[in-house]
């Protein structure tokens, strides 16, 4: 995701696209490689770049509560300015920085992407995830685990509910 900002006119603006594989950053899933599709526009606005483009971004992920990995789409827009002067301090806009006329998105698409990803990260709306005594994944059924167990560190706490609800 590599572009070449040496031939750029002051003004002028150039359409983009790329698709590449990309790792991402962090235990996301076991292939942290994300396949990324980026469509838009840079310009060169008085020595400073401006890229603006949608992403499209296939991940695998594991699900927080049964823990398989699944595959999910991400789709959002890119907008972000690109700066060789490393010492620009300027307090309206945040660059990233580029070096010898080069200017690599992968670093603004990585961050759209860490963005994106979903607090929860679940594999469908009807996961049932892993059984508290034994761990077994309850999307492939009962484990036969007795559910009425209480740890008997916890029994006060048990008496302290039951009690508030008495009272309502």
């Amino acid at each position: 995701m590599i572009i070449d900002a040496s031939n750029f006119i002051d003004g002028e603006t150039k359409e983009v696209s790329f698709s590449e594989n990309i790792l991402i950053p962090g235990n996301y899933c076991v292939d942290n490689n994300a396949d990324v599709k980026v469509t838009g526009e840079i310009s060169n606005e008085k020595g400073k770049f401006h890229f603006i483009g949608k992403v499209f971004a296939n991940l695998c992920l594991n699900c927080d509560l049964c823990l398989k990995p699944f595959d999910i789409e991400l789709k959002f827009t890119v907008d972000e300015f690109f700066s060789d002067d490393f010492s620009e301090d300027d307090s309206e806009n945040d660059f990233f920085h580029f070096s010898d006329k080069k200017i690599n998105l992968a670093e603004a698409v990585i961050s759209g992407i860490l963005l994106n990803i979903p607090m929860k990260a679940v594999c469908s709306d009807n996961c049932k995830g892993l059984c508290d005594i034994c761990g077994y994944n309850l999307n492939d059924g009962d484990c036969g685990c007795d559910k009425t167990y209480v740890n008997p560190k916890f029994e006060k706490l048990k008496a302290l509910f039951e009690e508030s609800e008495e009272e309502v």
